[in-house]
């Protein structure tokens, strides 16, 4: 009852906060307001036109942690930063084509190792100076400063070498590669958002990139050319985003995009305080995160004016990890305990933890019985990708003793906890995130289960930017529990992850060489497919990866869960996705009747 109250009472704070910032006066300024011609060529959405005017409620468990593009790693982050800036090239979520976007067209040379991009005349940035090709060339150089930490330096490389992006003119950028590369449109394009040149050169000048376009920037002073502008951000509450006036893109009436007024995201510390605030309107559309609140939701549909949509099994991957770095901060600590690094490095230990795990259990007990287990890298969504060929790990304690019984980890003191050689109980630290029910459910059933055979897991949910902090800055901990979401269909997504020299290669990041032999492979592997243009050769390669991962265990999969998303009726051109951004990557043609 107490729980109840207090999540009541979290509630009713949040939506108090909201609602008196909506009380407030609106924040103003010239750039909500700027009057610049229609561009010549602007791009038009052929989606039914809509009506200007509303706002839309969303959650957000946890606040940004920067609005620059480059720089940023985590969700909470790319949500915000997905709706204010745009890209070269779009991408469609439902076809899964790639389209035009800032770039009206462009074309390949014949050796393919040259794209030409056309830029639209007469977009604007919100401050109303020109966006031009020098923009997209000021971005390609601050995404390869080797101040500049970020991910994209990692994926946009061809056998080790960078893009090279040129401004031609004012509307014609050039991006040249050294040999084949097969989503060359894809990273050249799509997953580049182009920065301001006249605002952030003289940041990248002074090595101060990284920190420029934090959450502390003035709201005012962000420049953007999304179809929204940053309007307000309220650590722990909210962070406001208001319509683009002078955004690119128009309807078949010529109206300019987008209709919706404000996008609210409301700041929440758990997924069960999201599914409470959709249930009295105090969020408009959600994708539901307890599948055991699905049965709620339909009952409740019909009478409360909401759609409720199964989009099918998740793109995204539930799993843990250990954290395998053998490195040393700067004090000379090591980031993992000897002893914990020499078994986590133990392929036997990640093979026991590997066949401890319930997964029919997980997807019953946590997921109501919507999800299916997981044991490699892709999901059967990504149906071209998917290799159902992985090794399996069915739930047996009995193989786990055994490995843990062959590596010499004994009980050896009639404790009930495996002892190595040295004397170290057998004991280890997972973290997750704090709000998220669902990974707090499998963390205790995790450690329920290790616990049967020998092992102490202590379960540790901590606020989530200080979980990306540990994972991506200070790498101290032990072992995570975590999701990874899927951008697109296309291997090349992953490179980060799968490259050992990779920022996002989660269990031993940024490598100067691979660790083990395995890793060697992957690397070898990932840079063939990506060098060829055979799409079947492209996918052998990428199977042989997938196997690999899944005998190695370098992640621990769980389960895929099924996707469902809700949403009110008065929401018009919804096109819910299964790709990220589920329910609002589409957001400029969406309007409320």
């Amino acid at each position: 009852m107490n729980k109840f109250l207090l999540i009541i009472g979290s509630i009713l704070l949040v939506y108090l906060l909201v609602l008196f910032g909506a009380m407030e006066k609106h924040v103003d300024h010239p750039r909500f307001h700027l009057e610049t011609p229609v561009p010549a060529d602007a791009d038009t959405s052929y989606a039914d036109p809509g009506e200007y005017g509303g706002r839309v409620l969303i959650g957000a468990l946890g606040d940004p942690k920067t609005l620059n593009p480059i720089v940023a790693s985590e969700t909470s982050s790319r949500d915000i930063i997905s709706r204010i800036y745009s890209s070269l090239v779009s991408y469609d979520n439902i076809t899964q084509e790639v389209l035009p976007g800032l770039a009206q067209s462009w074309e390949y040379s014949d050796d393919n190792l040259e794209l030409t991009f056309h830029m639209r005349r007469g977009v604007v940035w919100s401050d109303g100076e020109p966006l031009t090709a020098y923009d997209a060339e000021f971005t390609y150089r601050a995404i390869y400063d080797p101040k500049v930490e970020n991910s994209l330096a990692d994926i946009m490389r061809v056998n080790g070498e960078p893009f090279k992006g040129t401004a031609v003119d004012s509307f014609t950028f050039k991006v040249t590669i050294p040999s084949t590369f097969a989503p060359f449109l894809l990273w050249a394009g799509a997953a580049v958002p182009v920065m301001p040149k006249h605002i952030l050169e003289p940041e990248l000048d002074k090595g101060t990139f990284d920190s420029a376009y934090n959450v502390s920037w003035p709201a005012d002073k962000l420049v953007t050319c999304g179809p929204y502008l940053l309007e307000k951000y309220e650590s722990g509450v909210k962070t406001v985003l208001r319509r683009n006036p002078g955004y690119y893109r128009i309807d078949t009436e010529g109206q300019r995009l987008p209709y919706i007024d404000r996008i609210i995201h409301v700041t929440i510390r758990s997924t069960e305080t999201e599914m409470l605030m959709f249930q009295t309107g105090n969020l408009d559309m959600m994708t539901v995160s307890k599948l055991g609140d699905v049965p709620i939701l339909e009952q409740d549909a019909e009478s409360r004016d909401f759609t409720i949509e199964n989009l099918g099994i998740s793109m995204g991957q539930n799993m843990f990890w250990f954290n395998l770095n053998p490195g040393t901060d700067k004090e000379g600590n090591h980031y993992v305990a000897p002893h914990k690094h020499k078994w986590f490095n133990d392929v036997r230990f990640r093979k026991a933890m590997a066949h401890v795990v319930d997964r029919k259990g997980i997807a019953e007990t946590v997921f109501g019985g919507l999800a299916e287990p997981l044991y490699g890298p892709e999901t059967r969504a990504n149906k071209f990708w998917f290799n159902p060929n992985t090794v399996k790990y069915d739930y047996n304690p009995d193989t786990t003793r055994e490995y843990l019984d062959d590596m010499g980890l004994m009980d050896r003191d009639g404790d009930g906890i495996r002892e190595d050689e040295e004397g170290h109980p057998v004991e280890f630290t997972m973290i997750t995130n704090t709000g998220n029910d669902q990974r707090e459910l499998i963390g205790n059933l995790l450690k329920d289960d290790l616990a049967k055979v020998g092992v102490k897991m202590n379960f540790n949910p901590i606020e989530f930017n200080t979980l990306i902090v540990k994972i991506d800055n200070e790498l101290t901990y032990d072992c995570c529990l975590l999701g990874l979401t899927s951008g697109d269909t296309d291997p090349s997504s992953g490179m980060s992850s799968w490259l050992s020299s990779g920022r996002m290669h989660l269990w031993y990041p940024a490598q100067p060489e691979p660790a083990t032999e395995w890793e060697a492979r992957i690397d070898e592997l990932m840079n063939l497919q990506m060098t060829t243009l055979d799409r079947d050769k492209r996918k052998e390669y990428y199977d042989e990866v997938q196997y690999i991962v899944s005998d190695k265990c370098p992640y621990i999969y769980l389960v895929s869960p099924q996707v469902f998303v809700a949403y009110g009726n008065k929401f018009r051109n919804m096109r819910p996705s299964i790709l990220r951004h589920r329910l609002l990557w589409n957001i400029e043609e969406v309007w409320i009747e």
